[in-house]
């Protein structure tokens, strides 16, 4: 109102002024992480996806044939990098492209059934081990090394394969 005094309010105190704003930095903060971890899923659920679909192909196209041991170590390398954990008695492999970074995909048979795996050399941290059962597959992927492996096969039998291909891998 015209001609009156101006109203003078104290200042507001300093520790409100800190608690405010650090209450809005960590909700921004926590926001962005809970959004980012929503968003984009592990590695190792991508590779176990990718893993179940190239499983349930009927015939995929391998680039090796039953290859031998050094065939598929050299194959190998020059897929995935140097030294990258490979399992026994592979039937067939080829290369394809996960989350922008080449990985070796191979066929195998445990115990009569066909296992399918892959191996991908991993620049980032990965979980140390996660699995996921889809209908009657069931997959499981776990670091080892520089590596991040996966691996898919019947649920019925998933007991018995996941430790044989996990020792096959293991014991280079």
């Amino acid at each position: 109102i015209e001609g009156d005094a101006p109203l003078v309010t104290p200042p507001r105190p300093l520790h409100r002024r800190v608690s405010v704003s650090l209450l809005f930095t960590l909700t921004v903060l926590i926001g962005t992480v809970v959004a980012i971890y929503m968003t984009f899923p592990t590695r190792n659920t991508v590779l176990m996806e990718e893993v179940t679909a190239a499983h349930r192909q009927a015939m995929p196209s391998w680039d090796l044939v039953a290859p031998t041991t050094g065939e598929l170590r050299a194959w190998a390398t020059a897929v995935v990098g140097k030294d990258p954990p490979l399992p026994k008695d592979v039937t067939g492999a080829r290369d394809l492209e996960v989350l922008g970074h080449r990985a070796a995909m191979m066929r195998l048979v445990i115990d009569g059934e066909p296992i399918t795996y892959l191996v991908q050399f991993t620049r980032v941290i990965a979980p140390a081990f996660s699995d996921t059962t889809d209908g009657e597959l069931h997959a499981i992927a776990w670091r080892q090394g520089s590596f991040t492996c996966a691996a898919v096969g019947p649920k019925a039998s998933a007991a018995g394969w996941t430790k044989a291909v996990q020792a096959s891998v293991a014991s280079k």
